[in-house]
């Protein structure tokens, strides 16, 4: 019964013992999965923070890279800018001059490595460093316009600059950065300069032009005022004539007409230079009158010619005619041309010296009249040869010259050519001669005019153009 009773109480022990292992069991379990649903929602949130963390690298990754590629295109647009640019810390230091600075001024960092330095170099802002603008050269709150400064390059040459400077920001190392940008105006500058000298130029040939007016209103006026009493001295001096050839005088020999011949002739000087003078105004202003008629040339000029060969034979001289052509009508202002011809022989017969020959030969050239009028005269020294078709011009202007003249005679001539579109040009040798070659174009005029020829001119009238035309010539 006792062995009975210890197998029942071991039994009991060990149900018990089995209970308290299966509670112990379900507890661990329970527990278990407890610990088990923790990990996993930690392993959750591993998961996720490691998924915000790989965002927050790929965003830190990609801001990154955003900001190399930012500094690599602001180092890229500071080197490739089209304008100067300098990087600078506000202790002088310069940290980059860009490929545009260096293509203008020659000057690398390496010549100037800080703002003093270049300053001295550039030969600007020398006194400013030394003064109070060295607070504006490295203010940094605002951009500001530091001005207009000329600038040496390495060549030697100067170039105008405009310098803007502005605070970037803080650098690496603790410095304040700061950009200076320079706009090259030279070209400006030297463009407001050259408009500066257009307008002054302009104001100065408004003033010329306004002054050579009134000059030219003063001579047209003046001119006629001379005519007048002219006319009046050379009518009194005809009446005077008339009244000595009912005059005798006991000495036969005595020129009764010497002195009113003298006073003619200076009457006849003073009309032709207020003639000469009148003409030109007129043709400076445009209101000189060309009457073109179709006429014979070669008839016009040989009459010129032989109405004045007996003076230039009393003068000691030969006159020579010759032409290779005998009829050649064009359009032409017959008293111009008459005027143009006995110009240049007056002028021929002045300073030629008794014995010595003009000659007048004309050549058909197609498109051209060609009016060639030779002496053996003195000749026009090869440095006046330029200027004696120019106004007021004389080739000898000393006041002990042996032959009189205004210098308005050639000037005229040459208008006178040209307005028939034509040109005038001298060949000459000092002490050999000189000879005036004119072309006329051959063309006829668009009006129909009966053709007229030099005789139909009074032969008085021939006298009073000689006598007026070589009035500057004296015994």
């Amino acid at each position: 019964m006792e062995v009975e009773y210890k197998h029942i109480k071991s039994y009991d022990g060990i149900k018990k013992i089995n209970e308290e292992l299966l509670k112990e069991n379900e507890y661990l379990k329970n527990k278990v999965a407890e610990q088990k649903k923790q990990l996993e929602e930690i392993t959750q949130e591993l998961k996720e923070f490691n998924v915000m963390l790989e965002d927050e690298i790929n965003e830190r990754t990609k801001t990154e890279d955003a900001l190399k590629e930012s500094e690599r295109q602001f180092r890229y647009s500071i080197e490739e800018a089209p304008v100067p640019m300098m990087l600078y810390t506000e202790d002088g230091e310069i940290k980059k001059i860009n490929r545009t600075w260096t293509d203008i001024t020659g000057y690398t960092i390496s010549d100037i490595p800080t703002i003093y330095k270049w300053a001295e170099t550039a030969g600007i802002l020398i006194n400013d460093l030394k003064g109070n603008y060295t607070s504006r050269l490295f203010n940094l709150e605002k951009r500001q316009d530091d001005g207009e400064y000329s600038i040496k390059i390495k060549n030697g040459s100067t170039r105008i600059w405009n310098f803007f400077s502005a605070y970037i920001g803080n650098m690496q190392d603790g410095h304040k950065l700061l950009i200076k940008v320079a706009i090259d105006i030279t070209e400006r500058k030297q463009m407001e300069e050259l408009r500066r000298n257009v307008l002054e130029e302009r104001r100065k040939l408004y003033e010329i032009k306004e002054y050579d007016r009134i000059k030219t209103e003063f001579f047209s006026n003046i001119s006629h005022e001379l005519r007048t009493p002219i006319n009046v001295i050379f009518s009194a001096l005809q009446v005077h004539d008339i009244n000595l050839k009912s005059c005798s005088f006991e000495n036969k020999s005595i020129d009764k007409y010497k002195y009113t011949k003298i006073m003619k002739q200076n009457c006849y000087r003073l009309l032709r230079l207020v003639n000469n003078i009148i003409d030109i105004t007129k043709i400076d202003s445009g209101y000189f009158d060309m009457n073109e008629y179709n006429i014979d040339i070669i008839n016009l000029i040989e009459n010129i010619t032989l109405s004045v060969s007996d003076y230039i034979e009393n003068k000691g001289l030969s006159l020579i005619f010759d032409t290779s052509i005998e009829e050649k009508i064009i359009a032409c202002d017959p008293e111009k041309i008459e005027r143009i011809i006995l110009n240049i022989l007056s002028n021929a017969v002045k300073f030629t010296p008794k014995g010595g020959k003009i000659m007048v030969n004309i050549e058909d050239c197609n498109e051209n009249i060609c009016i060639r009028i030779k002496d053996t005269g003195r000749g026009i020294p090869k440095d006046k040869l330029n200027s004696i078709f120019e106004r007021f011009v004389q080739v000898d202007k000393s006041l002990t010259r042996d032959h009189e003249g205004s210098g308005i005679g050639l000037s005229l001539v040459k208008c006178l050519v040209e307005l028939h579109d034509g040109t005038i040009d001298v060949n000459s040798k000092e002490g050999i001669g000189s000879e005036f070659i004119i072309y006329i174009p051959c063309r006829l005029s668009d009006e129909v005019n009966d053709e007229i020829t030099c005789c139909d001119t009074a032969i008085d009238d021939f006298v009073e153009k000689i006598n007026l035309e070589f009035s500057d010539i004296y015994e």
